[in-house]
């Protein structure tokens, strides 16, 4: 059995001759562009694709963050109809001025107080 006859047993076009060879790469090179070209129109529809799979998603989180809002609105109004917290007046022109305690330390103040040998 002969290669030409073997590749016509296995549905491959049987290549006898250069320029059959030269069409039969013609042919693919078209359809590999034909491919690409597709391809790269599925590429510039991505973006498009993208921002409305975004909108869909986005869309019941706003939904629920207004139902949120609309809620949490009734509680804000009720809140400030709180009397106001008693503040303490100045002493001593002190203002804002915040007095935070003093850290005790026993430990290192008995060894602060340690002569030195």
């Amino acid at each position: 059995m002969t290669r030409a006859h073997q590749d016509r047993q296995d549905g491959q076009p049987s290549v006898t001759s250069t320029p059959d060879v030269v069409e039969l790469m013609q042919q693919r090179i078209e359809e590999l562009e034909q491919q690409i070209g597709i391809y790269e129109d599925l590429l510039e529809e991505l973006p498009d694709l993208f921002e409305q799979k975004f909108q869909q998603r986005l869309e019941p989180l706003l939904e629920r963050y207004r139902l949120l809002a609309e809620q949490l609105e009734p509680a804000a109004t009720n809140n400030r109809s709180l009397p106001p917290s008693k503040q303490e007046p100045d002493r001593a022109g002190q203002g804002n001025l915040i007095r935070f305690p003093l850290l005790r330390f026993p430990r290192l103040m008995h060894l602060r107080q340690r002569p030195s040998a």
